[in-house]
C-alpha cells in the first residue's frame, strides 16, 4: 500500500489542506506546534475511522482533541492510495452524531463498501491496535504494547494450524474469559437467589412451626374444655333426672289424717269399750239380783256404772278429740295443697332451667367438637406444607441448573487453560520468526553490534553482542528505541498481509547521527513507503548525503 495524496477540509488545525507523498523514504520537516502529529492522526482516521469515547474518556480522545478549528464538530477529508496495482479514493466525514465513508477504485469507477470490510481487506486485515504497535511510532511511544504479543499469538496459531488467518486466538482466550466472567456472575446471581429462597422458605418454615405450637396449644384446650363439657352435661342430666322425679311423685294426703285421728280414735274405742262393758256389767247385775244363789249383783252393777260412765267420758274425749283433730287436718290439707303447687312450680322451672343448660352444654360440646377438626383440619394443611417446603428446600440445595453451570464453568476453565497451553506453546514458535527477523533487522540498524535479540511472549527482551547476553534497562536509551523499532518492523512484515506505509512522528529523536543513517538506511533499502515527520533538518541532510 502506497498512500499519494492526503486532503484535510475540517480536522485540528488543518482546513483545506492537500499532502502529496512519494514512494520510499518522504521527510516532512515542520517545527513543533506545525501540526505534524495532526497530520499521523488525520491518517490513521481515514484509515481506521475515529470513534468517540465514553464519559471521561471523551476528554481525551482523538475526536475531542482534534476538533476542527474552523467547523467545530465537523472532521472531513480524503485520501488517494494505490493498493494491488490499483488506485483507490477514500473519503470520510462526521460530525457528533453522524459518520460517512465511502471508498472508490479511480481505476474502473467500482463502489466499494467500508461498513462491509473492504477497505479492511485492502489493508491486509491489521486492526488498528496492530497499526498503532507496528508500522506506526508516535513522538515517545516506540515500545511496542501487549497487544503486539497477543497479535504475535494470533499468527502463530494461523500460521501454524491453519496456515491462514480465521483463528483469532486471543479474541478466543478472551471470550473464554469474558465467558467464564459471565458464568461466575450467574453462578453468583444464582446463589444470591438460592439464598434468598431458601431464606423465605427458612422463615415460611418457620412461621408454620409457630402456627403448628399455636395449634397444638388449643387442641390441647379444645380437648380440656371438652371434658369439661362432658363432665358438667352429666352432672345437669343428673340434676335433671332428680327434679324430675320429685315432680312425678305422687303426694300420699290420705293416709296423713290417720295421723291426725290416731289420738281420737283410741279415746273413742276405748270409751265405746267402757259403755259396753259398763251397760254388760249392769246387765248382768240385775239379772244375777234375782238369783238368790248370786250375793254379789250389787257391786257388779256398781263397777258396770263406773265403767260405764268412765266409757261414757272417754267416748265424749273422743269425740273431742277427734273434732278437733278434723278441724286441724282440714288446716293441713290446704297448706299442703299450698305448698305442693309452690313446690311443683319450683320443681318445673329448675326442669326447664337444667333443660336449657343441658342444651347449652350439648351445643357447646358440638362448637367443641367442631373447633377441634377444624384445629386437626388446619394441622394436617400446615403439615402437609412444612413437608413440602422442606421438600423444596432440599431440592433448592441440590439445584440441577447449578450443577450446569458449575459444569459449564469447569469446562470454560478447562479450555482456557487448554488454550493458553496452546498459546504457550505457539508463541515459542512464533517468538522464533520474530526473533530472527528482529535480529536481522537490528543487525543492520546497529551495524552489527546486536548480531541477536531474545524476545519472550510477555515481552522480556535481551540482547546478544557476540560476547554475553544484555537485558533490555542495562541498554542506552538510544539502543532500546533502535530494538523496538526492530521488533515493530519484523513484527510488520509478519503480521501484514499487506505492506503498509511506514508512519515515524519524531522517532529519531534519541538517535545520534551513526543511529539514525542506519536506520534510514535501513528503509531506503527495503523500499517501503515511510512518512517521517520530524522537527529536526538531520533525516533530510542525511537523505541528501549532506551529512
Amino acid at each position: 500500500m502506497i498512500i499519494k495524496e492526503v486532503y484535510i477540509k475540517n480536522f485540528g488545525k488543518f482546513s483545506e489542506q492537500h499532502f502529496r507523498f512519494d514512494t520510499g523514504v518522504h521527510i516532512i520537516y515542520g517545527e513543533n506546534e506545525f501540526g505534524k502529529s495532526t497530520l499521523v492522526a488525520f491518517i490513521r482516521a481515514m484509515l481506521f475511522g475515529m470513534e468517540r469515547g465514553r464519559g471521561k474518556a471523551a476528554a481525551r480522545d482523538d475526536f475531542s482533541r482534534y476538533e476542527p478549528w474552523d467547523n467545530p464538530n465537523y472532521y472531513a477529508g480524503s485520501m488517494r492510495f494505490s493498493c494491488g496495482g490499483r488506485t483507490f479514493l477514500l473519503e470520510r466525514s462526521s460530525d457528533r452524531y453522524t459518520k460517512h465513508a465511502s471508498l472508490v477504485c479511480e481505476d474502473d469507477g467500482e463502489e466499494l463498501s467500508v461498513e462491509q470490510g473492504d477497505l479492511e481487506m485492502l489493508l491486509g486485515g491489521i486492526t488498528p491496535l496492530m497499526f498503532d504497535n507496528t508500522v506506526l511510532v508516535r513522538q515517545m511511544s516506540a515500545k511496542p504494547g501487549q497487544e503486539l504479543s497477543d497479535s504475535l499469538k494470533n499468527y502463530a496459531a494461523n500460521y501454524y494450524e491453519t496456515g491462514g488467518g480465521e483463528v483469532d486466538l486471543q479474541g478466543a482466550m478472551k471470550y473464554l474469559k469474558e465467558k467464564q466472567k459471565e458464568t461466575e456472575r450467574q453462578l453468583r446471581l444464582l446463589d444470591e437467589k438460592q439464598e434468598n429462597k431458601l431464606g423465605k422458605i427458612r422463615q415460611e418454615c418457620s412461621y408454620i412451626t409457630q402456627d403448628m405450637e399455636r395449634l397444638r396449644q388449643e387442641f390441647e384446650e379444645n380437648q380440656q374444655q371438652y371434658s369439661e363439657s362432658v363432665r358438667e352435661e352429666a352432672r345437669l342430666r343428673a340434676q335433671y333426672e332428680k327434679a324430675e322425679k320429685r315432680q312425678k311423685k305422687p303426694q300420699d294426703t290420705e293416709e296423713t289424717p290417720g295421723l291426725y285421728e290416731k289420738k281420737s280414735r283410741t279415746f273413742l274405742s276405748a270409751g265405746i269399750v267402757g259403755v259396753l262393758i259398763g251397760i254388760a256389767g249392769i246387765f248382768w247385775g240385775k239379772i244375777l239380783a234375782r238369783q238368790d244363789w248370786f250375793s254379789g249383783s250389787v257391786p257388779l252393777q256398781l263397777i258396770g256404772y263406773l265403767i260405764l260412765a268412765a266409757g261414757l267420758i272417754l267416748l265424749c274425749v273422743g269425740i273431742v278429740k277427734r273434732t278437733a283433730e278434723r278441724r286441724a287436718f282440714r288446716a293441713w290439707k290446704k297448706q299442703t295443697v299450698q305448698n305442693m303447687k309452690y313446690e311443683s312450680t319450683d320443681n318445673e322451672a329448675e326442669c326447664r332451667r337444667l333443660a336449657q343448660e343441658i342444651r347449652q352444654a350439648e351445643e357447646n360440646k358440638k362448637k367443641q367438637v367442631w373447633q377441634r377438626e377444624k384445629l386437626q383440619s388446619e394441622w394436617k394443611e400446615k403439615e402437609v406444607r412444612l413437608e413440602n417446603l422442606h421438600e423444596e428446600e432440599r431440592e433448592s440445595e441440590i439445584s440441577e441448573e447449578r450443577l450446569l453451570i458449575e459444569e459449564d464453568l469447569k469446562a470454560l476453565k478447562m479450555a482456557a487453560e487448554k488454550m493458553e497451553a496452546a498459546a504457550k506453546r505457539l508463541g515459542r514458535r512464533t517468538d522464533e520468526r520474530i526473533n530472527d527477523k528482529a535480529s536481522e533487522i537490528l543487525g543492520a540498524v546497529t551495524g552489527g553490534r546486536y548480531c541477536r535479540l531474545q524476545m519472550s511472549d510477555n515481552m522480556d527482551i535481551s540482547v546478544w553482542d557476540g560476547q554475553r547476553r544484555i537485558s533490555l534497562h542495562c541498554l542506552s536509551r538510544g539502543t532500546i528505541e533502535q530494538i523496538y523499532f526492530a521488533i515493530r518492523m519484523a513484527a510488520a512484515e509478519l503480521l501484514g498481509e499487506e505492506e503498509l506505509p511506514v508512519i515515524l512522528d519524531d522517532m529519531f529523536v534519541f538517535y545520534d547521527e551513526k543511529r539514525l543513517k542506519s536506520a534510514l538506511k535501513w528503509l531506503s533499502d527495503t523500499k517501503k513507503q515511510a512518512i517521517i515527520f520530524t522537527c529536526q533538518k538531520r533525516e533530510a541532510e542525511i537523505m541528501e548525503g549532506r551529512i
